[in-house]
């Protein structure tokens, strides 16, 4: 079972690729869709849905692309996952019971909104600071590297 969805997948992933690159730089699409091995203009979409809550902002023209909007301390893996997929993950019933709650619960209701709540707070507690202290230069290298797109060109 998947936690977030593929798009939400891919909007972590490219923070954490953005994340990498030195003074900010601008990045295209198409160079960080090759990096994240995702359909370009899938990840354009996504990458819009990362710039109304101020997480990316973007440039126009030739050289354009996009880029952090924010230092990756001050970005959440919550406020990543909400842009893109939603908060229904933290607000549904377990087991998708419309309906489901202190009146009418399932019998999963009790744990689950517990729960929840403890992935919740976690996520919005984890910065993409935290993520980038979890991360081993093997790991990029081989998942997000931008060194092996450009060598794959």
């Amino acid at each position: 079972m998947k936690f977030v969805s593929q798009g939400a997948q891919y909007a972590i992933s490219a923070i954490i690729a953005l994340s990498k690159r030195s003074n900010g730089d601008i990045v295209s699409a198409s160079e960080l869709a090759r990096s994240l091995d995702c359909p370009a203009a899938y990840l354009s979409q996504l990458l819009a849905k990362l710039k109304k809550p101020g997480i990316l902002k973007s440039q126009r023209g030739l050289n354009g692309g996009v880029l952090l909007a924010k230092p990756v301390k001050d970005i959440s893996v919550y406020e990543v996952i909400v842009a893109i997929d939603g908060d229904k993950f933290f607000t549904n019933c377990f087991m998708g019971i419309e309906g489901c709650g202190h009146i009418e619960p399932c019998p999963f209701h009790s744990f689950w909104s517990k729960e929840r709540e403890k992935i919740k707070d976690w996520l919005t507690k984890t910065t993409f600071s935290d993520v980038d202290s979890e991360i081993t230069q093997k790991w990029f290298d081989h998942n997000l590297s931008f060194t092996n797109v450009m060598q794959q060109i």
